[in-house]
């Protein structure tokens, strides 16, 4: 098994094991990072300030906005009310995420600067770091299928199996992939809740809820999951090096 003769230190402990990554590499993290944040905020700002009800009541009269539930058919103005309810968390979700994100990757690059001055490229490599790069490799592929899984083993090798925590990081870093997928989902949640109890189905509104809350969970599991099996690869693989 690979060793390595880097110092450690009581702020860093075993974050020391993890492989040094130019301070370029932060910065792109942080730019991917910020501009899938700005595309969310502007998709929210279109949502919240463009989509008004006016609008939505053009769709419903029209048809091209339509709910299907199997208890009753909704009038037009229940389908209204329900829908208005809907875009409109879904909107305040998206501003919510985009922000978060663009703050997150402001926070990010700042932290990591600082943390480099005046520190050796063995030192300033990081747990939380490498778990942000492998959710930034997830986010960027995941036109891919089970993307965690590389953007886990992206992590999992960064973190240098010495350390022992290649599957743990990798299951992180899918985690936090999933994460502005989850803020928005908790939104949309609320949204469908209020929906419901807006036009007298509180009770479905509760089924729609669980469902949801069921969903949420499967989303983070995946991620978790997946990344974690990414991140015993890569330890693996970085165990051959």
């Amino acid at each position: 098994m690979a060793t390595t003769d880097a110092p450690e230190t009581d702020e860093d402990g075993p974050d020391a094991f993890a492989r040094p990554l130019p301070e370029y590499v932060d910065w792109l993290a942080g730019v991917i990072i910020a501009l899938g944040g700005m595309a969310l905020t502007v998709g929210g700002t279109a949502v919240t300030f463009v989509v008004d009800r006016g609008l939505l009541a053009e769709g419903v009269e029209s048809g091209e906005i339509s709910v299907v539930m199997l208890q009753r058919d909704l009038t037009e103005a229940e389908m209204l009310d329900l829908t208005v309810e809907i875009v409109n968390w879904t909107g305040l979700g998206l501003l919510v995420t985009g922000i978060g994100l663009v703050l997150f990757a402001i926070g990010y690059v700042f932290v990591r600067h600082r943390t480099r001055q005046g520190v050796s490229d063995e030192l300033v490599a990081s747990y939380r770091a490498t778990a942000v790069l492998g959710g930034v490799g997830t986010a960027v592929l995941s036109f891919i299928p089970f993307s965690p899984v590389v953007g886990g083993g992206l992590a999992g090798y960064l973190e240098h199996p010495a350390s022992g925590r290649s599957v743990s990081v990798g299951g992180l870093a899918g985690f936090l992939s999933m994460v502005p997928a989850l803020v928005l989902l908790v939104f949309v949640t609320v949204g469908l809740y209020n929906g419901f109890a807006t036009v007298g189905e509180a009770g479905l509104g509760i089924v729609v809820v669980t469902a949801m809350f069921l969903t949420l969970l499967f989303v983070a599991a995946y991620g978790a999951g997946l990344g974690a099996l990414g991140g015993f690869a890569g330890g693996r693989l970085a165990d051959t090096d």
